[in-house]
């Protein structure tokens, strides 16, 4: 009698083990969703978790919501109907969620003569912990700092002398280290550039205008080692990412000016061939006003007062506000869902540009979020690398 009612047990033992992997599954998918789509406070955990949502987003809708029509359908004609309609529900939500961005990345593509690869969405990680130090050179002394680069050279000799990238990392002015995108780098040798990937001063210890010296002063040491690394001057180009990218655009656009000026003495000539930007903040006032408290003790250290009382440190801070029709031709790639850095702020400078009439490219990838080239092989980042091709083909080319 036992054994029976133990093996009429088992039906019901199934179903809500069921039940509860259906609603699991419901709600990671809602959650995905919810990191992907939805706008969402600038937290660091959040924009960790939004980040790495959006870098995977077809994928990682559509797996959940694939499992969840298989829940789904061994479940149906039993008692727990209801929440297989439930992932039901959230599951043709998220798979139709997880074709929006293809779609939209296709159709950009497109306008840009390229195609996308489903099998390169699992590209790996284009990030690194820490610095190459095999690869480190010492290229300043600022105070009691020992400012480095890491040197990424191309395979072979060269038979004339290369174009470099200056590569600047990002992390929000306060974190991050040199060769933090490695593979970026590689891709860069492979070619033919000379790439130099350097560090800088970090917030707290550094104002944003020291870091601009800083990023100046690197230009200034390549420029001066050209000859000893087979670089040719003349096609020097600046790249970073995020604060990277801000710091790279506001160094190339004051190249000719007093303020600011490079760390080092020895930086004569900073002047570069062409700069290009991953979602750097072009507007430090409307970026503090969106997301930081401007009377916040260390935004006013990092800027050097308030916007009334350093506005001029705001302005060169800002490659919105030092917009010439001189500067280097310039390259903008910003998502459309960036979270961290609106898309406002390269919307903004690229109208600047053109009403400048700078030579300029803007490249917005749809549904892409800050960082989207973390993951090297998603939609974002296989927009991205042609459109750096191309703008180093015009400006730069070895």
């Amino acid at each position: 009698m036992a054994l029976r009612r133990g093996i009429g047990l088992w039906p019901v033992v199934v179903r809500c083990l069921l039940a509860v992997v259906l609603l699991v599954l419901a709600t990671l998918e809602i959650l995905l969703l919810v990191l992907v789509f939805v706008p969402l406070p600038r937290r660091p955990l959040l924009a960790t978790a939004s980040v790495l949502a959006t870098s995977w987003s077809t994928p990682a809708l559509a797996v959940p919501a694939l499992l969840g029509f298989l829940a789904v359908r061994a479940v149906w004609r039993s008692r727990v109907r209801w929440a297989g309609w439930i992932a039901l529900t959230t599951s043709t939500a998220a798979l139709l969620c997880a074709l929006a961005p293809y779609a939209a990345a296709w159709r950009t593509a497109r306008a840009h003569g390229q195609g996308l690869s489903l099998v390169d969405q699992f590209g790996g990680l284009n990030y690194a912990l820490g610095p190459d130090r095999t690869r480190s050179l010492v290229y300043a002394r600022v105070g009691r700092h020992r400012l480095k680069m890491d040197l990424w050279l191309p395979d072979g000799a060269p038979r004339k002398p290369r174009p470099a990238v200056v590569w600047v990392h990002g992390g929000g002015w306060e974190s991050g280290h040199r060769s933090q995108t490695p593979r970026w780098n590689r891709w860069l040798n492979d070619r033919g550039y000379t790439v130099f990937d350097i560090e800088y001063r970090l917030a707290p210890r550094a104002t944003q205008l020291q870091q601009i010296s800083d990023v100046k002063c690197a230009i200034g040491w390549v420029r001066r080692n050209a000859r000893s690394y087979a670089v040719d001057p003349a096609r020097i180009v600046l790249a970073g990412t995020s604060a990277g990218g801000n710091l790279a655009l506001s160094a190339a656009y004051t190249a000719r000016d007093d303020r600011p000026r490079a760390s080092c003495r020895t930086a004569r000539d900073t002047s570069v061939q062409a700069v290009v930007s991953f979602y750097g903040p072009t507007d430090m006032a409307g970026l503090i006003a969106g997301g930081a408290n401007p009377a916040d003790p260390a935004v006013r250290r990092f800027m050097g007062g308030s916007y009334r009382s350093a506005s001029d440190s705001f302005r060169l801070g800002s490659p919105a506000q030092l917009v010439r029709a001189d500067v280097p031709p310039t390259l903008l790639l910003h998502g459309s869902h960036d979270r961290l850095v609106p898309v406002e702020q390269a919307r903004e400078l690229d109208a600047r540009l053109s009403t400048a009439g700078a030579v300029h490219a803007y490249v917005e990838i749809p549904w892409a979020d800050h960082a989207f080239d973390y993951n090297w092989g998603n939609w974002g980042t296989q927009i991205a690398r042609p459109a750096l091709a191309r703008f180093l083909e015009l400006h730069a080319h070895p």
